[in-house]
């Protein structure tokens, strides 16, 4: 992202195959000096040496006596298939990007050129296949070197642990079938932070190596550039930090000065190193200069040669690495509050795709329908594609985020088809309905976690509104409910909430019937009233008490457990944001500045199940306006659903939660992290676990990515206003057209729920109920056998918790997966069989014959 490369080739990068001959030149740094490290007496003495015997005649006296560290240099074109352009762009420029790599390693025997990604492969392949087949030939002759093994360089923040999976599966699945290859080594030299489950989540999908970038040197320190990764499972790679760039141009450091850099990064550190070197960002490769740099000092006996980062990582000694155990972050935090729509999206499309392959999973086990395998990993590529870093990312053009808005919706879209499917054929599993008249559906949760939760459900009555009505459960008992807001405005809707508990994999039937002696007849369509009393609201499980001039929750207190949940919280304070897209340069965000102010208040709902209100704050143009839901049942969290209309520019949107907490957990890919509350941005997931002196609190989401704690109180970042892709130093100037990012409408859900021994599994599962909702639909097949409440796939996790149920890619059996988030480990248990998971770690299972050990690739 930094350093851009000028768009197009550089001249001469399709040059014919003819080189002018080559012309040896001195070392250009002979007499200078700098240090190496040597152990003397078990401590370290700094020698130092002249430069030019880093540039030793492969037969001079010193090259015999004393052993140098090797400089490998990395041939690379680092390709955003989107940032400042659209993908169709990309797309062109990845093809010529690797005919220029074709061109150099066609007009000589030793330059070695390097590309990861398996998005760019199919590309080309598809796109022009006598290119594809030149690469291919390359690859089998061991110069064209295939790195990273995922299908793009995605942000490693914000997709899910499932995400970060498929991303290897996929594309080291593509490079398998395509090139007969393995690629160990893990790669996102862009990316802009890298969480502390990722050495789990590469070991498990086969990486033991890791190159990256950021943060730089002046964004974390670290005890070595190359150094043993570590996740709190114990998972480990070895992981190398690039210096200088990816890339070599003319408008960053030429070759000739950051070889000459790089030999003192090799002195400093006394072990080989990587040099990486080649136009990149909008494509390009090596250039002729380039390589006859690199050849000319290869004879001039400097100990440098043509490489690429497997033979670096298999050559260098890492006996005796320093060891990092946490995450390394963090280069760009504004990144993860921009662009809400396409996070959003992005939360959406993992969520559904998550469900729909459970549901095909369990419709193939119980009832023989074929997993639609292909039309699964289609829609996860389109979603993988557009978790690359600058796209998931919020820093491409305004017209490169549209494109990705349609492919996330589509990929929603789609995966609601095949959910659908299975949903249907799953219905005709079940037996037919007791009574033809009543309103006949079924709950079924396609979550991999037991849900209880208040459902909402619209059982169609025909607009009958003359007749009472019960909920009745699959025993024929009452379940309690009530009439609440209906989406339609039209005579005769009847929209209901109800407490349901469905186990994982399991379903319910149950009956809106008619019932003339304890049944309850609909209120009109019209709901709501203006609040003009008392700002106190309570229900038997919680008390809330609102702030009469900014709408903000004073006090919430669950009543069961006697604990003050907030105080002073959802609290809209907007807070002046100066930074560019990315927000370079800082940590953190300011947390004071204006606060919204109370407009309205409605009651909108007050029955024996909940109580809702709506309550409206203002700032100028912008709107947010809260419905806040308080349960009846205090095993329930209660619900912020939040309509937020933005119209502030170059200002963030900070909601805060007081929730007096000591430690903050938060989500990460397939597992946590925890931060202290010191006011750094940190980027996490859908749930956040806040501990403090007498228990717990969680706050979960559903579409945001953003947090800061600080003093006790948890902050959600919920929108920034930038410039789109405004990079620094670039200067705004006063008067000038821009465009701001995220102004207009959009809807986002908060959960709370406090408890004195709420644990992170309690958390997660009330993200996964939130992101992951109880699917209703008419039961109205007539063919099925099974009983009204039961389990079609009968899993659970004990210390635990189960993610993913999905078809196997051999169609061998099912695979799932489950995580452990309280360091005792667990065990899962299906149809008999159990696993253990381990402690702080990551599980992959494959059910065929019995229940097997397996691993993000399924081997």
């Amino acid at each position: 992202m930094v350093d851009r490369a000028p768009a197009g080739h550089a001249r001469g990068y399709r040059a014919p195959p003819t080189r002018r001959p080559h012309q040896s030149r001195p070392c250009p740094a002979r007499g200078l000096a700098r240090p190496f490290r040597a152990r003397r007496g078990g401590r370290d003495h700094a020698v130092f040496l002249p430069l030019g015997a880093l540039c030793l005649h492969p037969h001079s006296l010193a090259s015999k006596t004393l052993s140098m560290p090797k400089l490998h240099l990395i041939g690379n074109a680092h390709l955003d298939p989107v940032w400042l352009w659209r993908w169709q762009e990309g797309c062109a420029e990845a093809i010529g990007t690797c005919w220029a790599a074709i061109d150099r390693l066609e007009e000589g025997e030793g330059f070695v050129f390097t590309k990861g990604e398996a998005l760019i492969y199919l590309w080309i392949e598809r796109y022009e296949p006598a290119l594809f087949e030149r690469i291919a030939h390359y690859v089998r002759e061991g110069r064209w070197k295939i790195v990273n093994g995922w299908w793009i360089q995605p942000d490693c923040n914000v997709p899910s642990g499932e995400s970060v999976i498929r991303q290897a599966l996929y594309g080291k699945r593509y490079f398998a079938e395509k090139f007969g290859v393995e690629v160990p080594t893990g790669y996102n030299v862009d990316s802009f932070g890298h969480p502390n489950t990722f050495p789990m989540l590469l070991a498990h999908t086969g990486s033991t190596t890791y190159t990256f970038m950021r943060p730089g040197p002046h964004e974390m320190d670290l005890p070595g550039e190359l150094f043993t990764w570590a996740s709190p499972d114990g998972s480990e790679v070895t992981a190398f930090r690039i210096q200088d760039a990816y890339n070599t141009s003319k408008r960053s450091t030429p070759l000739p000065e950051k070889i000459d850099a790089h030999y003192a990064h090799q002195a400093r550190h006394g072990h080989d190193f990587m040099c990486f070197y080649g136009v990149g960002n909008h494509g390009g490769a090596p250039t002729i200069e380039n390589i006859e740099e690199i050849e000319n000092r290869i004879r001039a006996g400097e100990a440098l040669e043509f490489s690429h980062p497997e033979k670096f990582f298999a050559e260098v000694d890492t006996s005796a690495l320093p060891r990092v155990e946490s995450a390394l972050q963090f280069h760009a935090i504004g990144c993860y509050a921009v662009a809400s729509s396409l996070k959003t999206l992005n939360r959406k499309a993992e969520s559904i795709l998550e469900q729909a392959e459970s549901a095909a999973a369990i419709a193939h086990l119980a009832a023989g329908v074929p997993y639609p395998r292909e039309e699964f990993e289609e829609l996860w590529r389109i979603l993988l594609f557009n978790q690359f870093h600058d796209t998931l990312g919020g820093t491409s053009l305004e017209s490169a985020c549209v494109d990705s808005e349609r492919d996330l919706a589509g990929v929603i879209a789609d995966a609601e088809i095949l959910l659908n499917a299975a949903v249907r054929r799953l219905d005709g599993t079940i037996s037919a309905p007791r009574d033809p008249l009543d309103a006949t559906f079924v709950v079924m949760n396609f979550a991999a976690t037991p849900i209880d939760t208040l459902l909402e459900a619209e059982p169609w009555v025909d607009k009958d509104v003359t007749t009472p009505r019960s909920l009745l459960d699959e025993t024929g008992a009452s379940l309690p409910f009530q009439y609440i807001d209906p989406h339609g405005k039209t005579t005769g809707l009847q929209r209901i909430a109800f407490r349901i508990a469905v186990p994982a994999f399991g379903y319910r039937v149950l009956r809106f019937a008619a019932d003339a002696e304890t049944g309850l007849l609909p209120p009109p369509v019209g709901f709501g009233r203006p609040h003009d009393g008392d700002l106190l609201f309570e229900t038997p499980a919680y008390r809330l008490r609102l702030d009469p001039e900014t709408g903000a929750i004073a006090e919430l207190i669950d009543r069961a457990n006697g604990m003050t949940i907030l105080t002073g919280g959802h609290e809209a304070i907007i807070v002046d944001d100066p930074t560019d897209t990315w927000s370079h340069g800082i940590d953190r965000f300011g947390m004071t500045g204006t606060r919204m102010t109370l407009e309205a208040v409605t009651l909108l709902e007050d029955g024996p199940v909940r109580k809702s209100l709506v309550v409206t704050a203002r700032h100028g143009a912008s709107v947010l306006e809260t419905q806040i839901v308080l349960p009846a049942d205090p095993a329930l969290p209660v619900e912020l659903r939040v309509r937020l209309d933005w119209r502030e520019k170059r200002h963030l949107l900070r909601l805060a939660y007081p929730v007096a907490g000591t430690a903050f957990d938060y989500e990460m890919p397939a597992g946590f992290d925890t931060h202290p509350d010191d006011g750094r941005e940190i980027a996490g997931q859908r749930w956040v676990r806040a501990s403090r002196a007498e228990g717990a609190v969680a706050i979960v989401n559903d579409a945001k990515y953003s947090y800061a704690a600080e003093d006790g109180t948890l902050f959600i970042t919920a929108v920034r206003a930038p410039v789109y892709a405004h990079h620094d130093p670039i200067p705004l100037e006063p008067g000038a057209h821009y465009t701001h990012m995220d102004q207009g409408p959009q809807r986002f859900t908060v959960w709370l729920k406090a408890g004195p021994a709420l644990t992170r599994t309690d958390a997660a599962r009330l993200a996964d109920a939130l992101n992951k909702p109880l699917v209703t639909t008419p039961h109205v097949a007539r063919g099925g056998t099974l009983p009204h409440a039961g389990r079609w796939l009968p899993a659970d996790a004990e210390g635990g918790i189960l993610t993913t149920l999905k078809a196997a890619e051999d169609g061998a059996g099912l695979v799932l997966r489950a995580i452990d988030l309280e360091g005792a480990g667990g065990t899962i248990a299906v149809a008999g069989a159990s696993l253990p998971i381990p402690a702080r770690g990551l599980l992959t299972a494959r059910l065929a014959e019995g229940l097997s050990a397996s691993d993000g690739l399924e081997r």
